[in-house]
């Protein structure tokens, strides 16, 4: 019979607790927005929304959809009807709707976006957030051929 001495049982203990413990999934870092945001990580899909997905164009949904722009987007995107946006690789808001349908913003805001040039941050917001920001959104849209 093999006799194992305390040192190597506990080697071989700590070893394993080791596999275990790095094999579970490192949890992902919660994203670093602003106040004014007051983003989660859930949302409702627009199926399930009593007024239907971005239904609020009043003024005061534009308001908040500018302001989230203003507080979170603008440090890459341009945000309003002209000028270039400050990073080279972020696409001017007025501009998104040439690239995808605006609607189809909802689930990455939802869930985290993660889609455009390397270095951009994740964001993850509330639903009436993402309504007040896409429909802020598709108010700047430019004309386009499609």
């Amino acid at each position: 019979m093999v006799s194992i001495r305390p040192i190597q049982f506990a080697g071989i203990m700590l070893a394993g607790l080791l596999l275990v413990a790095c094999s579970k999934p490192a949890p992902a870092p919660a994203p670093d927005v602003s106040a004014a945001a007051e983003p989660t990580l859930s949302v409702p899909p627009p199926a399930e929304r009593p007024d239907g997905p971005f239904e609020n164009t009043s003024e005061e949904s534009l308001g908040q959809g500018r302001a989230i722009a203003e507080n979170i987007c603008s440090t890459c995107h341009a945000i309003g009807l002209e000028g270039p946006s400050p990073h080279p690789d972020a696409i001017p808001f007025r501009d998104l709707s040439k690239h995808y349908p605006i609607e189809d913003l909802a689930e990455p805001l939802a869930e985290g976006i993660m889609v455009g040039h390397p270095d951009m941050p994740v964001f993850a917001f509330e639903p009436d957030h993402i309504d007040s920001l896409i429909a802020y959104i598709e108010s700047i849209q430019t004309p386009h051929e499609l």
